[in-house]
């Protein structure tokens, strides 16, 4: 079992994504689903679940998602550790699943949302 690979409170390594999370209407949401379909290829619906937890379950939806992130990942947390997380700093609890995600599936964790690439599969446009 890992850990996550940034501190919550490090979005300031990636601030576009955290204020993406923070100022964009359903920015979170978006960065959850994505973080979902990236951790989960085989699940074809797990983008549209996490943006439905999101959506509608707010916190608790965060957290969810968050769970399941971290057990894709295999990463050592709490579920309580999770909702707080989740509640009191949803844009940087966000960044930071975005980040660990972008860094162990992409190798560059400052990837930007509209940097990623459909066609190739989520590719980096860069690196693609």
């Amino acid at each position: 079992m890992g850990i996550w690979d940034f501190k919550t409170f490090e979005c300031a390594q990636n601030p576009v994504m955290c204020l993406w999370a923070w100022c964009v209407p359903c920015g979170s949401c978006c960065m959850q689903a994505i973080d979902a379909k990236i951790s989960d290829p085989e699940n074809k619906n797990a983008a549209l679940i996490a943006c439905l937890f999101d959506c509608f379950l707010c916190c608790i939806g965060a957290t969810i998602n968050r769970m399941k992130l971290r057990k894709q990942m295999s990463i050592e947390d709490s579920v309580a550790m999770d909702f707080l997380c989740s509640c009191c700093c949803g844009c940087c609890s966000v960044t930071q699943e975005w980040m660990t995600t972008m860094k162990r599936y992409k190798n560059n964790h400052k990837t930007l949302i509209w940097a990623l690439d459909e066609k190739s599969g989520g590719e980096d446009k860069e690196r693609a």
